[in-house]
C-alpha cells in the first residue's frame, strides 16, 4: 500500500517575497522504508537522500563519482555483500544447465 503523499507546500511571505514548491511523489511502504534508511539526521530531507544516493546517469566516471558520495556500508550490509559476492563466486558448486543433461530427459 502506497504511503500517503505529503500535499504541496506554497509558503508566501509578502515582506521577504519567499515562495517554496515542493513536489509530491508516491511511495509503496517498502521504498519510503528504504529511503528513510539512507538518512543520516532526523533532520535530512528526503531530495538531499536522493540526491545523495541516486548517481547521475551517464559515465562510468559519474558512477564512481555517486558511490563515492554514499555513506560508509554497516557491517550489516557489508556481511551481506560478502556473502552475495562469495556466493556468485563459488563456480564448483553452481551447475552448467545447457552442458548438465536434464533428469527429466526422455533419452535412455
Amino acid at each position: 500500500m502506497p504511503s500517503r503523499a505529503r500535499a504541496p507546500v506554497l509558503t508566501h511571505f509578502i515582506r521577504s517575497r519567499l515562495v517554496v514548491w515542493m513536489k509530491s511523489i508516491s511511495l509503496t511502504d517498502e521504498a519510503d522504508q528504504k529511503l528513510k534508511s539512507w538518512k543520516t539526521e532526523p533532520s535530512e530531507s528526503f531530495s538531499k537522500v536522493v540526491l545523495k544516493a541516486v548517481p547521475e546517469r551517464g559515465t562510468a566516471a559519474k558512477m564512481e563519482q555517486g558511490f563515492k558520495r554514499l555513506p560508509a556500508l554497516t557491517q550489516k550490509q557489508s556481511e551481506a555483500m560478502g556473502a552475495s559476492l562469495a556466493w556468485a563466486n563459488d563456480w564448483p558448486s553452481c551447475a552448467d544447465l545447457w552442458a548438465t543433461p536434464s533428469v527429466d530427459a526422455d533419452t535412455p
